[in-house]
């Protein structure tokens, strides 16, 4: 979902509903980027479509609502009440607490470098060694690579 066309239309549709020419919104990006964003032939970062949404006074979700309801074929209403649905299905399930977990001090929290364990298959695989099953039975019974039932194997948990 590059969004590339639909960000295009409604960057020009914003903008020309402001009022605004490419040197009123110099301040947030370059005028030949603007006019490649503008004309579908390049991509934006969320922080460049946050600085655009900022210079055109207007608000990033609602932004962002209008290209999404373009490529669904939708009206932005519907864009947004999908979205309200989500977020209410987030928060049922305890979405915000795993999101405040992962937040501190104005930062995302860190985590160890590389793929992170999954623990339902290093439980898996412990069990089935603490069963007496050997590395090669567990790659079969649980079709997990032999590097990862290995790693697994050896592992300190």
């Amino acid at each position: 979902m590059a969004l590339k066309n639909e960000i295009a239309a409604t960057l020009k549709a914003i903008r020309q509903q402001r009022g605004l020419s490419y040197d009123d919104l110099n301040e947030s990006t370059f005028r030949t980027s603007l006019s490649l964003i503008e004309r579908g032939k390049a991509g934006v970062t969320i922080e460049k479509l946050s600085s655009l949404a900022h210079a055109l006074d207007f608000d990033l979700i609602a932004f962002v609502a209008m290209c999404v309801a373009l490529e669904r074929g939708h009206s932005p209403d519907e864009a947004l009440a999908t979205a309200q649905h989500e977020l209410d299905q987030f928060k049922a399930v305890g979405g915000l607490n795993l999101l405040q977990e992962q937040w501190e001090d104005g930062n995302p929290v860190s985590r160890p470098p590389g793929k992170p364990a999954k623990k339902k298959n290093m439980s898996a695989v412990l069990q089935l060694k603490a069963e007496g099953k050997t590395q090669a039975e567990i790659v079969r019974i649980l079709s997990l690579s032999p590097s990862t039932v290995n790693r697994y194997w050896h592992s300190d948990a």
